[in-house]
C-alpha cells in the first residue's frame, strides 16, 4: 500500500481509533485533576509534565497503528484491552469485597473514566478479535517503517 493510496477503511477502524484518542485525553485530564501538587519539569519527580505526555503518546501510537491497519496495532489494542478489563475487574472486585482499608482512592472522575473504558473496550475487543480481522490488519510495522516509494 503506497502512501498516496487511500485504503477503504471499515467503519470499525474509525471507532477503534477514536476510542484510543479519547482515552488518551481522558487519562491526562484525570491525572491533572487528581494531582494535588504543582506540575514539575523534572522527568523523575512526582507530578511531572513528562508523565502527562506519556499516556497520550501511547494511546495516539496505538490509534495510528490501528488507523494504518497494522497487525502490531491490532495485537497491541487487544493486549491493552484485555489488561485494562482484567485490571478493572480485579480491582473492582477487591474494592467491593474487602472490608478492611483498601489502599485505593476512588473518586467520581476515576469511576467515570473506568466506566468509559469498560463500556468502550468491550466492543473494541469484540471488533478486533475475530479471525477475519487478521486479514484486514495486514500491514506489518516493518512495512510501515521501511516503505519504499
Amino acid at each position: 500500500m503506497s502512501p498516496l493510496e487511500k485504503p477503504d477503511r471499515p467503519f470499525g477502524v474509525y471507532l477503534v481509533s477514536l476510542y484510543f484518542v479519547v482515552a488518551g485525553a481522558l487519562e491526562t485530564i484525570q491525572k491533572v485533576r487528581e494531582w494535588d501538587g504543582p506540575l514539575s519539569l523534572n522527568p523523575l519527580a512526582d507530578h511531572s509534565v513528562w508523565e502527562l505526555g506519556v499516556h497520550p503518546l501511547i494511546y495516539l501510537l496505538l490509534a495510528f497503528l490501528i488507523w494504518r491497519f497494522t497487525a502490531v496495532g491490532r495485537l497491541g489494542a487487544l493486549v491493552y484491552g484485555y489488561l485494562i478489563l482484567g485490571t478493572y475487574a480485579i480491582s473492582g472486585s477487591i474494592y467491593l469485597t474487602y472490608d478492611g482499608g483498601v489502599p485505593m482512592t476512588v473518586t467520581p472522575l476515576f469511576v467515570s473514566v473506568a466506566i468509559y473504558h469498560v463500556t468502550a473496550l468491550v466492543p473494541v475487543i469484540l471488533y478486533l478479535q475475530p479471525a477475519h480481522q487478521k486479514k484486514v490488519f495486514h500491514v506489518s510495522l516493518l512495512e510501515l517503517l521501511f516503505e519504499t516509494k
